[in-house]
């Protein structure tokens, strides 16, 4: 058979030819019709001329061509099961322990030969992608150590017993796969890095009983050898054990508690990046449990972890000097730019994030990556950009270890290497690809700088820092004095003042060595920031008392050293106002919200919010309702922050701030809802009912909000005002479940569970406070009531004050047909049954009634709510007006918000536009001014020549309308 050498560079022609007049003696390439076959055909001038490797087995084996071009060999990718059987197709794999363990060492060594060959081939040609790639090379090398401890627990038990727990079962060897054959990405010709670990301590149940530390010892140390050992048909993988507790001084194999120990008690930063890969390879019993309880609190912790950067620059530091001193600067691994840049950086942000998020906690660097694109994270086209460059350096990678199987990272010097590569990598030449090559570690290291390593301070700046370097030292007062004026602080008395007595605070005599340290490297990047501000001494002691709340906690240090944006905003909230600077002061995690930077930059809306939420709770463990309550509880202050920014700074009109708050509070009652679903089901099974039990049907609940809740337009410091209804009828009523109840009794728990999630308090503070007593019959009434008992109340017993009240209703949570019939009745009882003969009576009762005994207001006062031409004036109008009109108007009672209830009433010239929009307009300046005050956590009393011309003119409304 003929081949076309033209695409092949003249340099390995030579080579490439001398092969193929030795596979023409043998016989030549085997002819077939097969896909498989005709792709080998056409490949191999190119596969062979790149990889010695591969060129040099199918000559050894003549079976392997034939192997390769047979159906579904070369084209499909490989499965686990498939690779077993290949392996078995070998007599001596399978051979009884008994048997000598050099032809099974063999065997294992061919089968991983011809199917690295195959792996090889794919990738040379272009039959699979690099991910594909990397995933059959993992893939190999599990079914490669499961074969070898298979075999050799088999050995040992034969002669010694098997190793069995207290409560009989037999106990597996737990072999943790780290780095990328842990992450499922492992390269072409590597070293495997495996952690070997025992359940517990115990003896083996033979006549020769081992103690279980020296029978997974030997166990340990024999699927080392059967994977390392050179023989004539070479090696498996090189077995790296130096990541065990305490490394090569450590024992090869520990137990379960003893690692639990070392980590807890001796694990070091680089081991947290190093267990971000483990997966259980082998033995996989008990995995589950040790990693809930021991390496994921270890890797991934609670709150976010800036600190990994420190340790992130001094692994790096140590890398570079090797890098340097065995002049690496080739190596597409270890090199500036290299895959091991990038590793950095995705494994860093696994661990800042991780704890709060979930998703981030996978092994496989390819499904993090994607993830890190976000607000708070990298940006898109970082991410998109350090995807590429890793997916072409990993193609680069293999190329080069493929060429001789040898573990390689080094690009070649010599011009054959240089053009086998640059044919490997479809390249036109070496020029074309040595360009690629630096364009790619080019970019990886501009991000890499960028991302994790802070930048340098410009001269002047830099100079200004070292003169405040030892302002928290004991120094003279006149030589900080003039190092804080000559770093431009004009208030330099007063800001001295205040570090002179964080100096001598509680909060700094208990800092450890590593807080101090972070501190003193941020507070003169804040001096800096405030010098000039006009406003340094109030800035700062809002800054200081942010700081000192932090406590402990110096991982946010770290956040505002590693961070520049972070702290100029920091900065910028607390100079703007003592509300923000409380709110970060009570809650630290808020620091996190800096990095966002939407806070500034646009106004949040409802989409991004449920999104968060999302994200927050995908992984909440179902087992840990508190975790559950305290993600929520985060959720909410980071929302409300996010929410109280664009707002103080007039960025987001007063109605648009209400919104926003009912759409938080919309969505955590709708995600406690689910959440006291699922606990209440768990235990009682689902709801169901009808005429008998042939005929039934779910049964479902709906959360109805009134009051300002109801009407869109919560604030700050809001209750939530809710009623409970169900759908529940017939003759059956009752659960479904391993303890069925009634489906009163089923939905009283449901909603004593999602109130009480609603008002716990937890780590992170209480939701909400929840008031139900608006429910029919109020504190005397049924906490859930069936919803058919709730309209024929609302017919027949309700004051005017209910149906008042239940204009300003909306479903808020439930099933979706649930909602649609509580709306549908609510407009017939709104629009039929109401009393108009004496309605304006009643109305302007109850308001006489509500000034007299509610107003909080003293002399020469205004309570903005509850006075006569404030709030509750214009509510009392739109409702009176809307209640009045709406049988005959049913547009009317479309919504439950008090402006859109006004403006229908003059879209329909039943209220003139004028009056309208004097009621709108004072409505949104008064709530504009209690939502500040909220802010600043003061009453709604204010002098009453504030607002004596709208109040008045309200008044003057009030009067014509209803007296």
């Amino acid at each position: 058979m003929s081949f076309d050498l033209s695409p092949i560079p003249e340099s390995l022609r030579p080579a490439l030819e001398g092969r193929l007049e030795s596979l023409a003696e043998r016989g030549g390439v085997p002819v077939g019709a097969s896909p498989e076959a005709r792709a080998v055909a056409a490949s191999l001038p190119m596969v062979w001329s790149c990889s010695d490797f591969v060129a040099e087995a199918c000559l050894r084996d003549g079976a392997l061509l034939p192997w390769l071009g047979g159906d579904g060999h070369l084209l499909e990718e490989a499965t686990r099961d498939w690779l077993t059987r290949d392996l078995a197709s070998d007599p001596a794999a399978i051979a009884e322990p008994a048997a000598d363990d050099a032809a099974f060492m063999d065997a294992l060594r061919r089968f991983r030969r011809r199917q690295l060959a195959r792996i090889a081939w794919r990738d040379l040609a272009s039959l699979a992608d690099v991910e594909t790639i990397l995933r059959e090379l993992t893939l190999l090398a599990d079914v490669c150590i499961g074969a070898a401890c298979e075999r050799a627990a088999r050995a040992l038990q034969a002669r010694y017993g098997v190793p069995r727990g207290a409560d009989g079962r037999e106990l597996q060897l737990l072999i943790l796969g780290m780095g990328k054959l842990g992450g499922g990405e492992l390269n072409f010709s590597s070293d495997i890095d495996l952690v070997f670990l025992f359940p517990e301590h115990g003896e083996t149940d033979g006549g020769r009983a081992l103690e279980h530390e020296e029978y997974f010892g030997r166990l340990g140390r024999r699927v080392a050898q059967l994977l390392g050992a050179v023989t004539a048909e070479g090696f498996v993988y090189r077995v790296d054990l130096r990541l065990r507790p305490f490394g090569e001084s450590g024992p090869q194999v520990v137990s379960f508690d003893a690692f639990e120990e070392y980590l807890q008690q001796h694990g070091r930063d680089w081991e947290r990046y190093a267990y971000v890969k483990a997966r259980p390879v082998v033995g996989s019993d008990g995995f589950d449990e040790l990693y809930r309880n021991v390496l994921r609190p270890f890797v991934y912790r609670r709150y976010l972890d800036f600190s990994v950067f420190e340790s992130l620059r001094e692994m790096k530091a140590l890398i570079s000097r090797e890098v340097e001193r065995r002049e690496l600067q080739g190596n597409v691994k270890l090199g500036p730019g290299g895959i091991r840049e990038i590793e950095f950086i995705v494994q860093a942000y696994q661990l800042i994030r991780g704890g709060g998020d979930p998703r981030l906690q996978t092994r496989s660097l390819l499904t993090a990556l994607p993830l890190l694109a976000g607000k708070k994270l990298l940006p898109e086209a970082a991410v998109t950009e350090l995807g590429d460059s890793y997916r072409f350096l990993r193609r680069l990678e293999n190329r080069l270890q493929e060429r001789n199987d040898e573990q390689t990272h080094d690009l070649p010097q010599d011009d054959a290497g240089r053009a086998r590569l640059a044919l490997g990598m479809g390249a036109a030449g070496w020029p074309e690809l040595e360009v690629e090559i630096a364009r790619h570690r080019d970019r990886v290291s501009g991000h890499f700088r960028r991302l994790l390593f802070a930048p340098e301070e410009p001269d002047a700046a830099g100079a200004a820092l070292r003169a405040l370097e030892s302002i928290l030292e004991p120094t003279p007062g006149e030589a900080a004095l003039q190092a804080l004026q000559s770093a431009g602080l004009q208030e330099a008395s007063a800001v001295l003042e205040q570090l002179d007595m964080l100096r001598d605070s509680t909060y700094y005599r208990r800092l450890d060595e590593t807080g101090r340290r972070r501190l003193q490297t941020l507070l003169p990047r804040l001096l800096q920031a405030i010098a000039g501000s006009g406003a340094e001494a109030v800035a700062l002691g809002r800054l200081l008392h942010v700081l000192e709340r932090i406590g402990g906690r110096t991982v946010y240090l770290a956040l505002l050293n590693e961070n520049g944006v972070a702290r100029s905003r920091l900065v910028e909230l607390c100079a703007q106002s003592q509300f923000l600077a409380d709110q970060i002061a009570a809650f630290p995690m808020l620091l996190d919200e800096l990095l966002d930077e939407r806070l500034f930059e646009s106004t949040p809306a409802r989409a991004e919010f449920e999104q968060d939420l999302r994200a927050r709770m995908a992984g909440a463990d179902a087992a840990d309702p508190e975790r559950q309550v305290d993600l929520l509880r985060q959720f909410q202050r980071a929302a409300v922050f996010r929410l109280a920014v664009p707002d103080l700074t007039g960025r987001l009109p007063v109605m648009k701030v209400s919104d926003r708050l009912t759409d938080i509070a919309e969505l955590i009652v709708g995600e406690a809802l689910d959440l006291s679903w699922d606990q209440i089901t768990a235990r009682h099974g689902a709801p169901r009912c009808g005429a008998d039990e042939a005929a039934l049907s779910d049964a479902g609940m709906v959360v109805v909000a009134y009051g300002k809740f109801g009407g869109i337009e919560l604030g700050y410091g809001s209750d939530l005002d809710l009623v409970f209804l169900h759908d529940s009828s017939g003759e059956v009523q009752r659960s479904f479940g391993p303890a069925a109840v009634e489906n009163s009794v089923f939905f009283l728990r449901l909603v004593q569970r999602l109130v009480h999630l609603l008002t716990v308090h937890s780590a992170a503070g209480r939701l909400y406070e929840v008031d139900t007593r608006l429910r029919p019959s109020g504190k005397g009434g049924l906490l859930v009531q069936s919803i058919e008992g709730f309209g024929d109340y609302q017919r027949t017993e309700a004051w005017t004050w209910e149906h008042q009240a239940l204009l300003r209703a909306r479903a808020v949570a439930g099933t979706p047909a649930l909602r649609a019939r509580f709306e549908a009745l609510r407009c017939d009882i709104l629009r039929f049954g109401i009393r108009r003969d004496t309605l304006r009576d009643e109305v302007r009762n109850m308001r006489e009634r509500m000034r007299a005994e509610l107003s909080r207001s003293g002399p020469d006062e205004f309570d903005l709510k509850r006075d006569a031409g404030g709030i509750t004036d214009i509510e009392f109008l739109a409702q009176y007006w809307t209640l009045q009109w709406c049988d005959t108007r049913p547009e009317l009672v479309t919504y439950s918000d008090n402006i859109r209830q006004l403006e229908s009433l003059a879209s329909i010239d039943l209220v003139p536009q004028s009056t309208v929009d004097l009621l709108t307009g004072a409505y949104r300046l008064y709530r504009q001014r209690i939502h500040h005050l909220s802010l600043d956590g003061a009453s709604t009393v204010v002098p009453a020549g504030e607002f004596a011309d709208v109040r008045e003119q309200v008044t003057a409304v009030w009067r014509d309308a209803m007296e």
